[in-house]
């Protein structure tokens, strides 16, 4: 009875210690996203929610796209975090899964240079495969026809602008234009899918478990040694 309570009470300690379930990821760019629908880098759907994504645009790479995986019912959204020494002023453009333009922003508000693409209104209410890109001020997506999306304009100020440019309806071929912003950035998301797995748990918590468990098993092996030298069984 001893020996079923001590196992009792190590197993939910593992448990407690050790989560059995991650529930929300964040992605780092492990590579140079590219700006085109055949070099953007591919998060893999799954069922994990992706919190964030986090990357580097450069001179040699001033915009970046990812191929990320929406659970539809307009619950998708994008905002940048603009901290210290990060991209300054960056732009978010959504593409469908051909590469069509969906919606995209520059500027959050009048006061701000920070980028989100809000949920609701103009985000996508079918789930699947979408391009999310970023870029720098004035470095915008076309397709073969020019600018899918037309400029920002300053007045009167526009919160999102739908594809309007003379490259609307037409895929994503590349980015175009002046290259005036360079940096880090975190783009915050809702509504995205992802199968990247980070495990939460501590190293040193499963450790400390797996040594609890393994001190039990020798102190129970002893006790039952002392049993037999003694003649009991």
């Amino acid at each position: 009875m001893k020996n079923f309570a001590w196992k009792t009470v190590i197993f939910a300690l593992i448990a407690v210690l050790i989560p059995t379930q991650v529930k929300a990821v964040s992605f780092t760019q492990t590579k140079e996203a590219g700006e085109t629908l055949t070099t953007a880098q591919i998060i893999p759907s799954g069922p994990l929610s992706l919190e964030s994504i986090s990357g580097t645009i450069s001179e040699t790479n001033p915009a970046n796209l990812f191929q990320i995986y929406l659970t539809g019912g307009k619950t998708f959204s994008a905002t940048t975090k603009i901290n210290p020494g990060s991209l300054a002023d960056p732009q978010l453009f959504l593409f469908d899964s051909n590469g069509k333009g969906v919606y995209a922003n520059d500027d959050e508000s009048p006061n701000t240079k920070q980028a989100t693409l809000p949920k609701g209104e103009f985000s996508p209410n079918n789930p699947g495969i979408y391009y999310l890109g970023i870029s720098g001020f004035d470095y915008d997506p076309v397709g073969s026809k020019g600018k899918i999306f037309s400029d920002f304009p300053d007045v009167p100020f526009q919160t999102v602008l739908k594809p309007s440019g003379t490259g609307d309806g037409f895929q994503l071929e590349e980015f175009d234009g002046l290259i005036l912003d360079s940096g880090s950035y975190t783009i915050t998301l809702t509504g995205v899918q992802s199968a990247k797995a980070i495990p939460e748990a501590s190293s040193g918590l499963g450790l400390l478990a797996l040594g609890v468990l393994s001190t039990g098993a020798i102190a129970s092996r002893r006790r039952q040694r002392g049993r037999t030298i003694n003649g009991i069984s």
